[in-house]
């Protein structure tokens, strides 16, 4: 294995070591699912406690429509209704029936005060119709606006309560969504640490076969030789006497000895001879 393939292995350990993703995402995940959850109960709540009826009823539609009605002034334009046939009684009428009076000799006949009662009570009666009509349409304006309002007000409230159940359910499925997906991170990681684990020992390993194979190659090595004699004459019968053999396999070292010995020999007698050896 090559150091850059190590350095890769090691790498990737130190990644599944800092990596904090899967805990980020646990951690959004719980938020998301708890929040979610109260909110999807709160909401389940108010729906089962939604009375349409609070707002839109008729004691509180009626009140709000007289509330109406009555802030709109009807006497003043009841007033500014009839000011023209007042006007009209007054500079016109009443002053002619005067003066018919007058031009026949009966001034305070009483010919003369019913016709003006009668102008009188026209008056008033006009005056009190346009009352009446003017305040039944204002009160008829409050009554469409109270029930429209209570009707929009109740369409608010319910779909507050729906969009909250259904942000809750949503924001709840996201937290575990979120959890799932930590827990495939958090594999992940472990599976990617298990594997450059395997890779580093492997590396680790290889560095220590090619020291163990070094070490037994300089150990065996400067025995090659006998060895290799060794396979040449170590399964031959050494000597034999009369009609009984006896026969041995010697050892390396046995080997090894005799050669030494003979060594020594020849060099004894080499010396005998004048011989040297080289310095």
């Amino acid at each position: 294995m090559t150091p850059d393939q190590l350095a890769t292995f090691q790498s990737m350990l130190g990644y599944t070591r800092n990596n904090t993703t899967p805990q980020a995402a646990a951690a959004t995940g719980s938020a998301l699912q708890t929040a979610g959850t109260n909110a999807t109960t709160g909401a389940l709540s108010g729906l089962s406690a939604y009375d349409p009826t609070k707002l839109n009823n008729t004691s509180t539609i009626t009140d709000a429509a007289k509330a109406y009605a009555d802030g709109q002034d009807i006497t003043a334009q009841t007033k500014a209704a009839t000011n023209g046939a007042m006007e009209q009684a007054r500079d016109v009428t009443l002053p002619g029936i005067d003066q018919n009076a007058a031009m026949s000799g009966n001034t305070n006949s009483s010919r003369t005060g019913i016709a003006d009662g009668l102008v009188q009570r026209s008056l008033a009666e006009n005056y009190q119709n346009t009352y009446n009509d003017l305040y039944s349409k204002a009160y008829q304006n409050g009554l469409n606006l109270a029930s429209s309002n209570a009707n929009a007000n109740n369409t608010e409230k319910l779909g507050a309560l729906t969009g909250a159940a259904s942000a809750g359910t949503n924001a709840a499925n996201s937290g575990v969504n979120a959890g799932s997906s930590a827990i495939n991170d958090q594999g992940n990681l472990y599976s990617m640490a298990t594997s450059a684990g395997a890779g580093e020992r492997a590396g680790n390993q290889s560095y220590l076969d090619n020291l163990l194979q070094r070490y037994q190659s300089q150990v065996s090595s400067p025995y090659a030789a006998l060895n290799g004699l060794m396979g040449i004459i170590g399964t031959n019968n050494w000597g034999s006497n009369g009609t009984s053999t006896t026969t041995k396999t010697p050892s390396a070292w046995d080997i090894v000895g005799g050669l030494l010995g003979a060594a020594g020999g020849a060099a004894s007698t080499a010396g005998g001879l004048g011989w040297k050896p080289f310095a």
